[in-house]
């Protein structure tokens, strides 16, 4: 029978029964204003499957991603976003804001609710506090100390205004919890349903993963705590149920090709679809994500295969939210075009950090020099796509529309990047199975074999340019540059990883943004031109948790200062003249 809900005036009317009124129990009221419909619990494999699909599902990130984390790790400029905001070092709040604000409202409240919840449920609970510290050295990694051990205890405690733990006390909670979980999982019959990684809710997948992160997370401590790092570190490498070790092992979260909501990201709840893609994209085809000179110069340095699998030039003629067939590739066309002398001989000519696409662009080739762009000029000509600047952004070269699919996979951590962790501990001297260099080249193997595997890239690397790319760049007498280099490639398609590992390395040496001019039409707040090391708190916090907060940023030496680095970030980064740099590449 359908129950009907009451609303304010027929509960007045029924005020005015007198006796009639007195006579209805309690029950009845309650139960006539009852919605059937609704569920009164929440199933926690269901609120561990919202939170993975968060990571890198929520498209409000957007603007964190294209304003400060992409540039930040200066593998994309030109953009209007990247080069306003992360070009022109102008902090502003509602960028800086949305993982802070996000993430707890969303994620950690989930999780800390579900995992008080599956007490009697011991691998849904292991998965969901692994997933917690995942989430818990992300936000940490973005603005060093932050609510941790009281975060989302608000329904449960009533602790509205949890303390800033440190970061070295956030670090803590990840190793206990992390070794922890990998013990916990298996005890238990209980199925990991809301599993939507490609762990496919098996235990010891997860274990492995467990196992794994503790791995990354030891390596960065490794400079601000040695002891403690390479501890962590073989522990976790000789724990039971191992680490991955293998691409068919790699941890991720698997995404549906499903439309976005254009630019309404903060009200959209729907995380089925990698937004990673369309944040690094943006909407706008006439000022996508460019790929920065430093990511594109060091690979041309290098002659590295991935190259062009990554940097592709495109007549952005239209964007749709699942249809790239609006981008025109002229890849070939325009490195044909430099070879013959256009563009000085270059060709393809990437964006410097700081800049936008359109700041000193070479001259533009003519609509023959082009095919495409003269049969798209002869067949559209009311489009005008020898105009409107259309010659001179296909010449600046963009992410690869094979990165923006919404169906690709959301890192979590590879067999790739394991293989760099296991370089780097093993060049320091740490108890690891293998040398430096084998590990290295391991590395540099299962990276480009995950282009091949994950993503819709132009053509296949072959074993052949893998093997000439990893004899011609050897481990070399600088095995952290080297190998951290190649994790900051690696990382593309984990910005949050990237940077923090390029912090915490301080490689590959990036432009020297004090060298480069600064552009009169982007606002610039900040007096110093260097790049940010950590993002500010957001602005409520210093109204709604006062008094935490100030402690919190006591520790930073008074000042929510974004240039004060993070616990873990011991050493300065290493800097590079962009101009000396690119004279230097063949």
């Amino acid at each position: 029978m359908k129950k009907h809900i009451f609303n304010i005036a027929s509960f007045m009317m029924l005020l005015t029964l007198g006796g009639g009124l007195s006579s209805c129990s309690d029950s009845y009221l309650e139960d006539v204003n009852t919605d059937d419909s609704k569920a009164e619990t929440i199933d926690p494999n269901a609120q561990l499957t919202t939170t993975l699909l968060q990571t890198y599902g929520d498209f409000s990130l957007m603007d964190t991603y294209r304003s400060y984390i992409t540039g930040f790790t200066q593998y994309y400029a030109g953009g209007w976003n990247v080069s306003n905001y992360a070009g022109a070092v102008y902090p502003k709040d509602s960028e800086m804001a949305y993982p802070w604000n996000r993430y707890y409202q969303i994620s950690i409240k989930n999780l800390v609710d579900a995992i008080h919840r599956t007490g009697d449920m011991p691998n849904t609970n292991a998965a969901l506090r692994i997933h917690r510290a995942y989430m818990m050295a992300v936000l940490s990694d973005i603005y060093g100390d932050i609510p941790c051990t009281e975060a989302g205890m608000s329904f449960i405690d009533g602790n509205a205004t949890p303390k800033y733990d440190t970061q070295e006390e956030v670090y803590d909670f990840i190793f206990s919890e992390l070794k922890a979980c990998a013990e916990q999982l298996g005890t238990g019959t209980d199925a990991i349903s809301g599993d939507v990684t490609s762990l496919g809710g098996d235990p010891e997948a997860w274990k492995r993963y467990a196992n794994t992160l503790r791995l990354r997370y030891a390596m960065r401590i490794s400079d601000v705590a040695p002891e403690r790092a390479r501890t962590e570190f073989e522990s976790a490498l000789n724990a039971d149920g191992g680490i991955i070790s293998s691409a068919d092992e790699d941890a991720y979260i698997k995404y549906i090709d499903a439309p976005f909501t254009l630019y309404d990201g903060a009200a959209d709840l729907d995380f089925r679809a990698n937004a990673l893609g369309e944040m690094i994209y943006g909407q706008d085809p006439q000022s996508p994500s460019f790929v920065s000179s430093t990511l594109f110069n060091y690979m041309k340095k290098m002659h590295d295969p991935r190259l062009y699998r990554i940097a592709r030039c495109y007549i952005h003629t239209t964007r749709s939210q699942t249809d790239t067939s609006g981008n025109f590739d002229v890849t070939d066309e325009v490195l044909a075009w430099g070879e013959r002398g256009g563009g000085g001989g270059e060709g393809i000519v990437p964006c410097n950090i700081g800049d936008a696409w359109w700041s000193d662009w070479v001259s533009a080739p003519a609509n023959s020099d082009i095919p495409t762009l003269d049969s798209l000029a002869t067949l559209y000509p009311d489009k005008g796509y020898d105009k409107n600047n259309y010659p001179a952004r296909m010449i600046r070269p963009t992410i690869a529309v094979a990165f923006c699919n919404a169906d690709c996979p959301g890192i979590l951590i590879t067999s790739a990047e394991v293989e760099f962790l296991l370089a780097e501990a093993a060049s320091k001297g740490w108890n690891v199975p293998g040398d430096a260099e084998s590990h290295y080249e391991a590395g540099i193997r299962a990276s480009m074999q995950m282009l091949n595997n994950y993503y819709d890239i132009v053509s296949k690397i072959s074993d052949e340019e893998i093997e000439e790319y990893i004899a011609e760049n050897p481990l070399g007498d600088n095995p952290r540059e080297s190998i951290n280099t190649q994790a900051w490639i690696l990382h593309l398609t984990n910005p949050n990883e990237g940077w923090a590992n390029l912090r915490r390395s301080d490689y590959p040496a990036l432009a020297d943004r004090t060298l480069l001019p600064v552009r009169g039409d982007f606002p610039h707040e900040d007096p110093n031109m260097q790049t940010p090391v950590r993002l500010r708190y957001p602005l409520l916090e210093a109204s709604y948790n006062s008094v935490n907060y100030e402690e919190a940023v006591d520790r930073l030496g008074g000042t929510d200062d974004w240039h004060t680095r993070v616990w873990w970030d011991v050493n300065e980064q290493h800097f590079m003249d962009i101009e000396k740099f690119s004279e230097s590449i063949e």
